[in-house]
């Protein structure tokens, strides 16, 4: 009923349906219903086709309540037996507030260290996960020395999280800003954008006020997960200075104050889609910077509602779709290209290098180099 296209894309809905309701009375569960549903959408060949949830029975499997405790750490095997600390996880310069169980004050332990045992399990040729199976709130103690041996280690009582994504993220953002900064002597900024949802917004404000000042700015967007707020972040990207303003005995400053003078590159890759491809679009028809990667996730029909069966499940259809200036269809199905088309290619990867990243800077430098911005003076 909401389709986009009336036409249904050139299929012959009604007979699809008959094709797909033959399957009916071989289904015993709900999950196998959303599954012929989610196929028959699938004929569609469009994006943003999800079907979900509905009465999986009133019977329902306890939660477990053990999980593999982590100690928020990369580990790495070491001649000695014994597992190495390689690096610890914790805050950054960016993210204080971030909690890990071997970064703490009163945890003394370093990259190198080595861990010796778990609650008295010595770990020499061991794989530590053994040890680590807890529930919430339970506290483990781990031994750790600076050499692989268990004279003169040291035990501490910590508490392991269920997940590391968070302090896996923020060190790698990290690390990125600091790459750029490094790299460019200080003159570039770097953000990364997850999504485009209104947490989203307050994301980008961060390193916004952060960078703006910077003479460019990396925009990474890959991975990003899409939303609806593309274009709140194109209207600060797109402000123009006009002016300077001076107060007696002050250096002169921007106006507006919430522009970057600089020129801006942006990283995108498969795994950016939806509003983050339409923030690709927006971005290079308002011609603000250079795109560096490969073509995005290509789906870009979206959805403005979800409709809910009656045992309340959820059925959305794709129903707006974009075109530009020229009638021509934007990115579904293909995707939103890239300026620079350059891939992060395995081995340039397993060696630390982000090829992407690199060229932004480049680019940018160069763009620096070339069109140095100035302002003339009172």
């Amino acid at each position: 009923d909401f389709f986009y296209d009336e036409h249904m894309h050139g299929q012959d809905w009604k007979a699809i349906g008959d094709k797909f309701r033959a399957l009916l009375p071989d289904l015993t569960t709900r999950a196998d219903l959303n599954w012929v549903l989610s196929q028959m959408v699938g004929e569609l060949n469009v994006s943003h086709t999800y079907v979900g949830g509905g009465d999986m029975s009133p019977v329902q499997m306890p939660a477990n309540p053990v999980y593999t405790g982590l100690l928020g750490a990369s580990i790495k095997a070491d001649p000695s037996g014994y597992p190495k600390l390689a690096r610890i996880l914790g805050p950054t310069a960016y993210n204080r507030d971030l909690v890990a169980p071997l970064s703490r004050p009163d945890v003394d332990v370093k990259d190198g260290d080595f861990l010796i045992a778990i609650d008295g399990n010595d770990l020499k040729g061991a794989n530590p996960y053994r040890f680590t199976q807890v529930t919430r709130g339970q506290k483990v103690k781990v031994t750790v020395n600076a050499t692989p041996s268990a004279t003169g280690a040291k035990t501490y009582e910590v508490e392991l999280l269920r997940s590391e994504s968070d302090l896996r993220y923020s060190r790698w953002i990290a690390d990125n800003i600091d790459t750029v900064l490094k790299v460019s002597n200080g003159d570039l900024g770097y953000m990364h954008i997850t999504a485009m949802s209104s947490n989203n917004t307050g994301q980008f404000d961060k390193y916004w006020r952060a960078f703006r000042d910077k003479k460019g700015i990396v925009i990474d967007v890959r991975g990003n997960g899409g939303g609806w707020t593309e274009y709140f972040l194109i209207d600060k990207l797109e402000r123009k200075m006009t002016a300077q303003n001076v107060l007696r005995g002050m250096v002169p400053f921007r106006y507006p104050g919430s522009v970057t003078t600089g020129p801006l590159a942006v990283l995108t890759n498969e795994y950016n889609g939806s509003d983050g491809e339409a923030f690709l679009e927006h971005f290079k028809a308002r011609k603000l910077g250079t795109v560096i990667g490969v073509p995005s996730w290509g789906g870009l029909v979206g959805i403005l509602n979800r409709q809910l069966t009656i045992d309340n499940g959820t059925v959305e259809q794709s129903n707006n779709a974009f075109y530009n200036e020229k009638g021509q269809w934007l990115v579904e199905g293909h995707g939103a290209d890239p300026d620079i088309l350059l891939d992060n290619d395995p081995v340039s990867a397993s060696a630390g290098r982000d090829l992407q990243l690199e060229k932004a800077i480049e680019v940018l430098m160069k763009q620096i180099k070339d069109n140095p911005f100035t302002f003339p003076p009172v």
